[in-house]
Formats: structure tokens, C-alpha cells, sequence
């Protein structure tokens, strides 16, 4: 249940490709700046005990006008079905629960992605939902699902390893 202070983002996308496929790439957290350059700037995964991982990240925020932004992220990978992950945002001193998840749709995959952020100074609460949803989600829909598919869509022999 979200609670007055908490801001919750929905997307949902569907992709023309096998869960498997797109489970591969959401689950390399290595790879991210380099396959998702505009979220991730960098990724260090400081532990990893399975399928958790403790991850120090400098990431995008709304595009080029609002800085980098650091967070420390535990996620939990979910093998077949995406993530689930606890963030906290170091820069604008929030903290968040995020879920990736993959489901088999007609079409291909179902990406369905939420993500409740808690606002620390709940006056701020307006502006940081209207940002989110305004800014974020479009931002995060162009930088990382756009990318996804376009990595999707690449020929077998040329995708990243």
C-alpha cells in the first residue's frame, strides 16, 4: 500500500522478442552503462551473494538539464522474470522500491515496470510526482526500453556480448 509520502511510476511496454532474450540483457547489471549509457553512467556491483547484489550507481536523471545522480541499490534478480531492487538516491535523499518484471504477452514480453519512491521532505511531494511522472517515465520509456528493443532488434552475430 503506498503510503502520503510516496510517489508510485507505472510504464508497461511490450516487446517483439523471447522473455529469455530480454531476461538476459535486464539481468546484466555490469553492462548497463555501456548498453544503457543514458541511465547508467556506472556500475559497481560491490557484493554479490546469487542472486542478490549490492550496487553503487551513478545514474541519469531526467535527461541532460538535472544532474548525475548517486544510488545504492540492493536488487534481488528474479532468473527468467526480471528484478526487484531497494534504491537509495544519495543526491536527492530518497529511497525507493523498483520492480522490472517480464511477462509472457502475445506480442513477446510484457515489460511491466513500477517504481515507488519515498520523498524524504513530503512539501516536495507535488513537484517530485510531476517531475517523475512529466519527465522520468517518458525519459526512462526513450533511454531504456527504445535501447532494449533496439538490442533486441539487432542481428544475432552483432548483438554485445
Amino acid at each position: 500500500m503506498q503510503k502520503s509520502n510516496q510517489v508510485e511510476v507505472k510504464g508497461s511496454w511490450v516487446l517483439k522478442a523471447k522473455r529469455e532474450d530480454v531476461y538476459a540483457i535486464v539481468s546484466d547489471w555490469e553492462r548497463f552503462p555501456e548498453r544503457f549509457p543514458k541511465v547508467a553512467r556506472d556500475i559497481k556491483i560491490v557484493k554479490r551473494d546469487g542472486n542478490r547484489l549490492t550496487i553503487e550507481a551513478l545514474a541519469a536523471s531526467f535527461g541532460k538539464i538535472f544532474p548525475d545522480v548517486r544510488v545504492n541499490i540492493e536488487a534481488e534478480l528474479l532468473p527468467g522474470q526480471g528484478y526487484r531492487c531497494a534504491t537509495h538516491n544519495i543526491t536527492f535523499n530518497t529511497t525507493g522500491e523498483e520492480e522490472l518484471l517480464l511477462l509472457d504477452d502475445p506480442e513477446g514480453t510484457r515489460v511491466q515496470y513500477t517504481y515507488i519512491v519515498t520523498v524524504r521532505y513530503t512539501k516536495l511531494k507535488p513537484l517530485y510526482a510531476w517531475l517523475t511522472k512529466t519527465f522520468g517515465i517518458p525519459y526512462w520509456k526513450r533511454a531504456f526500453f527504445d535501447r532494449l528493443e533496439e538490442l533486441l532488434s539487432l542481428p544475432q552475430d552483432a548483438k554485445p556480448v
